[in-house]
């Protein structure tokens, strides 16, 4: 094996043990709950109506920077489709940052990144911290409260 081969394949080891030493260890609850959120993204993406119906509790409610109150389960149903009307999803990265579990709650700390584009072609970037909390109901967890916001990483 010659240097060069030998030094990627070193690097490449130290690089995997180091992000396995980062990866957060979860419970099966805190996996299952992180499961819910994906899907919700990959059903929002899609827009194939599941979200947010299908994934809210009656009681939802949400408010990020765009929102001056927040926003019942019915308006955010009718916002999310205008949202879905006015612009298209083209890729979007969600990363965890904490999963809590209380009994049949859990609060999810995450990050989002998505570039959309609308109607006229223009695309737009964004960057937003995400915290939700969801409800076991019976066998399925549900969207109970979220806020997103932003975060200044200008500093």
């Amino acid at each position: 094996m010659n240097t060069v081969t030998r030094l990627t394949t070193i690097a490449a080891l130290l690089l995997s043990l180091g992000a396995n030493a980062q990866m957060p260890e979860w419970s099966d609850v805190q996996t299952e709950v992180w499961g819910v959120v994906s899907a919700s993204w990959e059903d929002d993406v899609a827009e194939n109506g599941k979200w947010p119906g299908d994934y809210t509790h009656e009681n939802y409610a949400t408010i990020g920077a765009d929102a001056v109150v927040p926003r019942m389960r019915d308006d955010a149903i009718r916002w999310s489709k205008f949202g879905d009307e006015s612009n298209q999803t083209l890729i979007y990265s969600i990363t965890p940052m904490a999963i809590q579990i209380a009994g049949n709650t859990a609060v999810v700390f995450y990050s989002a990144e998505t570039v959309t584009e609308n109607k006229d072609g223009k695309r737009t970037r964004s960057v937003s911290t995400i915290v939700e909390t969801l409800v076991k109901q019976g066998r399925e967890w549900k969207f109970l409260a979220g806020t997103n916001f932003e975060p200044d990483v200008s500093e």
